[in-house]
């Protein structure tokens, strides 16, 4: 019976191990998922951060009826901006040429490619500029914009270099048919779309440094909980034993009383005999 008590405590403890084992593994596997998921959405975050900028600075820009800048190396006049005062120059002879929405956005996304690694490409399925031609990924987006979708993302791989893309939708407005309406455009339409590329590298190394916290705090919490359930077994183990030995001992002791107990009355039987005989003779 003691055998059999001590046989069920390893099978308990064995048990609670293993659920507290299983309990563990359940939460970090929620943990992984959740600094994923959070690794992501903030690749996400930055994304929208650029892309609203830039719809901000092309108000801007379409506001002033384009402005005007410097001619340079990197600034050459647009050839696709077909406006009469596309150049000017300064009664001192500076030559300046007309930065439209479209040239200020694609310097602004060659100077954050430069700067973070954040790629941004101005977009559509009739573009003016032949470089503005959508890729696979975009084209598919651009379709999903016309059946209503607002944003599309997804993880891709580019240059052997993992990115989360993002892309919105450029909707037409006033300011914009100025240079667009020739391509048949109408207030409101779709006309493309700007897709942000944010590369995760800098995130995946955060999350690789959280998730080897998250794996050290999960890994000391099991090593804890796991020695304290086998000490516990141990400790109440040896208290069975102990119980057994008590229980050993009383069990003699009892047995030592009873037989003492016959003894004594043999012991006074006898002398009830010896005193009946004596009286007798």
């Amino acid at each position: 019976m003691k055998k059999n008590k001590r046989f069920s405590i390893w099978i308990y403890t064995l048990g609670a191990a293993f659920a507290g084992s299983l309990v563990l593994l359940v939460l970090l596997f929620w943990n992984i998922t959740t600094e994923k998921k959070g690794t992501l959405e903030a690749a996400k975050i930055q994304a929208k951060t650029a892309y609203e900028k830039d719809i901000i600075y092309r108000r801007w820009n379409a506001a002033h009826g384009g402005v005007y800048a410097p001619v340079t190396m990197e600034t050459k006049p647009n050839s696709h901006l077909k406006t009469f005062d596309r150049d000017i120059q300064t009664p001192s002879g500076i030559k300046l040429t007309k930065i439209n929405p479209a040239y200020m956005t694609r310097q602004v996304h060659e100077i954050s490619e430069k700067t973070n690694g954040i790629k941004g490409h101005i977009t559509s399925l009739k573009p003016i500029r032949p470089e503005n031609a959508a890729d696979d990924w975009e084209k598919s987006a651009l379709k999903k914009f016309e059946i209503g979708e607002k944003e599309v993302s997804s993880v891709e791989i580019i240059g052997g270099v993992s990115y989360l893309r993002f892309m919105r939708p450029l909707v037409t407005d006033s300011n914009c048919l100025k240079c667009h309406a020739v391509q048949g455009y109408k207030q409101g339409d779709i006309r493309g779309g700007i897709s942000v590329s944010v590369p995760l590298s800098s995130l995946k190394k955060v999350e690789q440094e959280h998730m080897n916290i998250l794996y050290m705090t999960y890994g000391l919490l099991w090593l804890i909980g796991t020695m304290g359930v086998f000490i516990g077994m141990f400790i109440l183990n040896r208290q069975i034993k102990n119980q057994i030995k008590v229980d050993k001992m009383q069990g003699v002791l009892e047995m030592a009383g009873a037989v003492c107990h016959e003894l004594n009355q043999l012991i006074q039987y006898r002398r009830w005999s010896l005193m009946q005989f004596y009286a007798g003779m």
